[in-house]
């Protein structure tokens, strides 16, 4: 029953052995300093927000953001050409312990600056850069407009490239292009005791991986939904947290999370975070966040190699759906649990590849795919398993996560 599987899978089953233990991973190591002669953009600030009504089920929301230039050199912002920002905004739901993303946004065009001083004294220049220590605002009405909104299918977020002007005009009505939230994971009355948080993140051809300066182009802000009817208001908790992602926001809620950084050659980064948490004297859920932060190659399967006698059951599967157009699926990825070709146990789940389908469900850039079980072993650490989703090579790439004992 498993042979169909097993290309998918082989990625997960090298976990055991010295050779897999071999294979190195990176500990997030936080931002980079920009290299010397480069602009480095980050955003200083999620200042507001706006909402958009409900429908279907969902409610709409857009965050406003403020753009900051750190670096040493200005940033082109040319509204008609592909060489400006491209800006979106995500939310996360932290209930009962487990991280899961709620929705995102398209993405807001860059357009003009006005060089202010949220992040600095600014060496101000005119509207088609940003200068150096030069902030930017973008209020949530800007970046809910849909007449400048781009699917984030058309980012390549390694190296900054996208075409202009963008491939698809979103649809959907007033919800279109906008974060669109199930009502049922932010519903106050539904999810007493969550912490939600929104995050930001910018991509620019001048500011990416690809050229060593990408690693600090997220922040996130905490937010609260409060008591009404939907769309419920949200508002601020605390203050934006700089240059960190939803990772970042989970570990400081959590110190128990563990997060890794895994890198594929020439490619962004993708992060694995992991925690267990005990339900009783002999259960266990294990959690796990496979979080692309700026991968174009993306992630299409996790592995967990478990012993045959973990009694491994509640397998669940937590992803978001791409809207207003987007051609990419929202399949559910497919769960394998079992010993294959003489390899020891593995519990996995996975899609299929980008050479199949470019249109599978990959974890892509600026989303996070979360993945539970439960079980009767105490944690321990040790090495997980993610697959890229558009060819590469090495194909996987081992992070260091909670693990089954």
């Amino acid at each position: 029953m498993f042979k169909d599987r097993l290309p998918f899978l082989v990625p997960a089953l090298l976990l055991v052995g010295v050779a897999a233990a071999g294979i190195s991973t990176r500990a997030d190591a936080g931002p980079v300093a920009p290299n010397a002669g480069q602009p480095d953009l980050i955003v200083g600030d999620i200042p507001d927000w706006l909402k958009y009504g409900t429908s279907g089920g969902l409610s709409s929301y857009a965050f406003g953001t403020v753009s900051c230039n750190i670096g040493t050199e200005v940033l082109t912002w040319s509204a008609n050409t592909n060489v400006h920002p491209v800006m979106g905004a995500t939310i996360y739901r932290l209930k009962d312990g487990v991280l899961e993303q709620v929705a995102l946004s398209w993405l807001k065009h860059g357009f003009s600056t006005l060089n202010q001083n949220l992040c600095g004294t600014c060496q101000p220049t005119n509207g088609t850069t940003l200068g150096i220590m030069c902030s930017d605002p973008y209020t949530a009405s800007l970046n809910g407009s849909q007449g400048g909104l781009g699917p984030r299918s058309d980012v390549n977020p390694y190296d900054g490239y996208f075409p202009y002007p963008p491939s698809l005009n979103s649809s959907g009505g007033s919800l279109g292009g906008r974060i669109q939230a199930p009502n049922a994971m932010i519903d106050p009355a539904l999810n007493v005791g969550a912490r939600y948080f929104v995050d930001a993140q910018y991509v620019h051809p001048e500011d990416t991986a690809k050229i060593g300066n990408g690693d600090n182009n997220v922040a996130y802000r905490e937010i609260r939904f409060n008591a009404g009817s939907a769309p419920w208001s949200p508002s601020f908790v605390s203050s934006t947290v700089r240059q960190k992602t939803i990772v970042d926001a989970w570990q400081a809620a959590d110190p128990s999370v563990m997060v890794s950084e895994i890198a594929f050659p020439q490619d962004g980064a993708i992060f694995v975070a992991s925690k267990a948490i005990q339900n009783s004297a002999n259960s266990w859920t294990y959690v796990y966040v496979v979080y692309n932060r700026d991968s174009d190659l993306a992630a299409r399967a996790l592995g967990v190699p478990i012993s045959p006698s973990v009694n491994g059951t509640a397998r669940s599967f937590h992803d978001i759906a791409y809207h207003s157009g987007e051609s990419i699926y929202d399949t559910d990825w497919t769960e394998v649990d079992g010993p294959l070709g003489g390899k020891p146990r593995v519990l996995g789940w996975y899609t299929g590849t980008w050479a199949q389908d470019p249109n599978h469900n990959a974890v892509r850039w600026g989303s996070a795919y979360t993945m539970t079980f439960t079980c009767d072993r105490a944690p321990g650490t040790g090495k997980v398993a993610v697959a890229s989703f558009k060819p590469s090579s090495p194909s996987y790439r081992l992070a260091d996560a909670v693990t089954p004992q």
